[in-house]
């Protein structure tokens, strides 16, 4: 028989306990602190609420051993507890104790490699920092490593990757729960050898700050992740550039290494595969692509170039190849090594990638250098630029200082440009402008200087490889002028670094940049003929760049642009209809989206979008040129932030940006016909990236601009 209502009432409430009333936190008070990028106004903000924010006092203890590998699972003395005052048996039997770490920033890739002096490979490193909170909160927290990664917070081992790898920002997140009190926070990093780096920052504002303030900053500052992959609104961008995927066979795994359409309007795909795939119907509307197979069995082909219906040169690994269709039934029945001249050593990161053609019909390939560790540049000519004459199979060395140079082409006017990918000596992802003779930052190829027709231009020293290895003392940043200089002697000569037209800030504008690409459809797609458009592998999206020159340098603005495709860009081709295809890969690096391949379309659907069109420097400030006049009523008292940060040129595996800041911005003025608004900044420099962000204007209706950021490289000052 059920009990009454009432009876089960009371009978519930004895059984079941009640729930402990929970400490009232004390009500935090402090303000939003905006620091002209997002890590910087993280911790100030954080500060201001009297919250923790890693800044303070750090230690360090160590070596202890990581002989095969085994530091990582091995539970030395500070996992059992740390007390500063203690000692422990570390490498080779060594009394080791705690000392200040005076030298960690938290935002930083930070360099750990000179904390023990006689100390370069088989190592172990903890490092501590206790702080104070005034309440309980979760936080999640940023890390990067080279190599392994363990964190520990009270106590708690909350994180554990066998990593191998360059350490970046934003490598590893974990949330955390922070307890009201004091706080223990542990993190150990083990080497094998090579670099060694830590890097720690908070990745966003906690909960325990009120909804607003976070708003704020994540209006100022999106995540990298968000800002620069899926979070810039893709279905925003679809109303101005939808996207057709087109479905492929089964049998066909389009993983696209070149793109290129022949004159009677097929588009022939190379694949890392080794395959070339004809598609005969990509601008049709049709879903499902009618696709055949031209060739196959080539090695790893990354590039070609389309003479006519019946040609096409094709670059793979270790050779330029001419393949030819002589009776013109759909499959290639000739295959001619055109030139096999620069070399190949096994390496799997010894890619080749091209060619670019010019007006007299030389061909220009890209050299990828090996990866990693010490000799990247095993073979003759990696990371070398060559020049092919196609008649003769000749090779010339053309260029030097390449890292992972993946695409290069030419633009309308008849440069040669290319795109670099982050990693040792390349601070983040680049777009630079070739010619002879001139170096372009990594030193793994200044091995082969002295058989080129540049011997003599480099010092004897470095050219032998003997080059200084980046570390302080010697390490060196942009000096204002557009070259670099060491910050301390002695080393080596070095010859001068031809700095980027644009840098991509990592992450925001992408992590893997791919081939360059120039509209030139005369407006069939959309308002930005002659700008140049560049893949990015990892975050799947397209970029968009404007260049000028200045005193006869290229420099200019990068602006994202279409985010939320399937999968990796790695090559753009413009269609005779003047839609983009792009084609697809993640390689096994992965990359946003989750296809493994694939290719897609996009196309210009016929309304101009609200967005920023190019940069332009002044004397005084920039030009910013919008796409339609811009309301006058939205301008407001300051409608325009500028932020610059420069980075430092060295052999780590990327830089972080480095000296940022918020940069003293006047009174803009709108031009008469409401397109051009020029803004004032007090002291421009050269060597830097500025940001130029236009979140409150808007045009005639309220739209505000699609992407409201602007990344504008300065190499040289407007006379």
């Amino acid at each position: 028989m059920p009990l009454p209502r009432i009876a089960l009432a009371v009978a519930l409430a004895a059984a079941v306990p009640l729930v402990a009333q929970q400490p009232k936190q004390p009500a935090l008070k402090g303000e939003y602190v905006n620091k002209g990028n997002r890590n910087d106004s993280i911790r100030a903000t954080l500060a201001s609420f009297g919250l923790p924010n890693l800044e303070g006092t750090w230690h360090h203890a160590g070596p202890f051993d990581n002989a095969g590998k085994a530091g990582f699972d091995a539970a030395y003395g500070p996992e059992k507890g740390v007390d500063l005052k203690a000692t422990y048996p570390g490498k080779g039997g060594k009394q080791v104790g705690w000392q200040e770490f005076k030298g960690f920033a938290p935002g930083k890739v930070v360099n750990l490699i000179n904390l023990y002096p006689g100390t370069k490979r088989d190592a172990v490193v903890y490092l501590y920092h206790a702080f104070e909170s005034p309440v309980a909160f979760k936080w999640k927290l940023s890390f990067g490593s080279d190599d392994t990664l363990s964190v520990f917070v009270n106590g708690k081992r909350v994180l554990h990757e066998p990593h191998v790898r360059g350490a970046a920002a934003d490598q590893d997140f974990v949330e955390v729960d922070i307890k009201a009190g004091k706080n223990e926070l542990l993190v150990k990093v083990c080497q094998e050898a090579g670099e060694w780096a830590v890097y720690a920052h908070p990745a966003e504002l906690p909960a325990v700050l009120t909804e607003s303030i976070r708003k704020r900053l994540e209006r100022d500052f999106p995540p990298p992740a968000v800002a620069a992959a899926i979070g810039r609104d893709s279905a925003a961008e679809a109303k101005f550039y939808p996207v057709n995927t087109l479905n492929l066979p089964a049998d066909c795994v389009l993983e696209a290494g070149g793109l290129g359409f022949r004159p009677d309007g097929k588009l022939l795909a190379c694949t890392r595969r080794g395959d070339v795939w004809l598609v005969h119907n990509p601008t049709t509307g049709e879903a499902d692509a009618k696709v055949t197979r031209f060739a196959t069995g080539l090695h790893e082909a990354l590039g070609l170039w389309v003479q006519d219906d019946k040609t096409v040169y094709v670059v793979q690994r270790p050779e330029l190849t001419k393949l030819t269709d002589a009776d013109g039934d759909g499959a290639a029945d000739g295959f001619a090594t055109v030139c096999d001249k620069w070399g190949v050593s096994g390496d799997y990161h010894e890619y080749a990638f091209g060619p670019a053609r010019d007006r007299d019909g030389n061909f220009f390939v890209t050299l990828n250098v090996g990866f990693g560790g010490g000799d990247q540049a095993k073979a003759p000519w990696r990371g070398w630029c060559v020049k092919v004459d196609p008649k003769t199979g000749g090779m010339e060395p053309w260029a030097y200082g390449l890292r992972s140079p993946n695409g290069v082409n030419f633009s309308p006017d008849g440069d040669l440009f290319y795109c670099d990918n982050q990693g040792e000596w390349v601070a983040t992802n680049k777009m630079q402008h070739i010619r002879k003779g001139r170096f372009y930052g990594h030193q793994a190829p200044l091995r082969w200087v002295k058989d080129s027709p540049f011997a003599g231009s480099v010092s004897d020293q470095v050219a032998s490889g003997m080059w200084y290895d980046g570390t302080v003392p010697g390490q060196r940043k942009w000096n204002g002028v557009g070259r670099f200089v060491r910050w301390a002697a002695p080393a080596p000569a070095y010859p001068d670094v031809d700095p980027p037209c644009v840098w991509f800030p990592y992450g925001r504008m992408g992590k893997s940049a791919s081939e360059p690409v120039w509209d030139t459809t005369g407006g069939k797609f959309g308002p930005f003929a002659g700008q140049a458009f560049v893949g990015d592998q990892t975050n799947s999206c397209v970029m968009r760049v404007a260049l000028e020159k200045v005193n006869g340098v290229y420099q200019g603005a990068c602006f994202p642009f279409r985010s939320g495709l399937q999968c990796g860009v790695n090559r753009l081709c413009f269609a005779p209809d003047g839609s983009l295809m792009v084609g697809q890969t993640n390689r096994g690096w992965g990359s946003l989206g989750g296809k493994p391949f694939g290719l897609q379309r996009i196309s210009y659907g016929g309304t101009v979008p609200f967005e920023i069109h190019h940069v332009a420097l002044t004397r005084d400030g920039f030009d910013v040129a919008f796409t339609r006049p811009v309301d006058r009523a939205s301008l407001g008292a300051k409608p325009v932030s500028v932020g610059s940060h420069t980075y430092v040129y060295f052999k780590n595996y990327g830089s972080p940006e480095t000296d940022v800041r918020a940069e003293a911005v006047g009174a803009a003025t709108l031009s008469a016909d409401g397109t051009v608004l020029s803004v004032p900044v007090a002291g421009l420099r050269k060597g830097r990236v500025y940001e130029i962000r236009v979140e409150g204007v808007t045009a005639a209706g309220g739209e505000k601009v699609l992407h409201p950021e602007a990344y504008y490289t300065l190499n040289e000052l407007v006379k």
